[in-house]
């Protein structure tokens, strides 16, 4: 992802990331099967419009995938630091998009 993730600023996503690997790689196989299952019912919602709850189901999946992504990689530069605060996240270097945006071109 070329983004910070904004649920890693959550304090139980940070009580998440303290878990040993183990434990953090069955929670995150858990969060991709909730996924699927949740992409599916928004499929079928959207099917039978019922705009409501595709939008519902797709948010879900859309946290599952990103507390997925966040217990797979362990992001080690947003963990609680000692002192019990957390950097802030707008001055860590991942903080910095990874994109440039594009220049306006001369006029000829």
């Amino acid at each position: 992802m070329g983004y910070i993730n904004p649920l890693l600023r959550l304090d139980a996503v940070q009580q998440l990331l303290e878990l040993p690997a183990e434990q953090r790689g069955a929670i995150a196989a858990l969060l991709r099967e909730l996924r699927v299952d949740a992409d599916r019912q928004a499929e079928n919602a959207w099917k039978k419009r019922k705009g409501p709850m595709a939008a519902y189901w797709r948010a879900v999946a859309t946290y599952a995938r990103h507390t997925a992504h966040a217990l797979h990689r362990g992001v080690p530069h947003l963990r609680v630091i000692e002192g019990g605060k957390r950097p802030d996240l707008a001055k860590t270097p991942s903080a910095t998009p990874t994109r440039q945006k594009s220049q306006p071109r001369a006029q000829a």
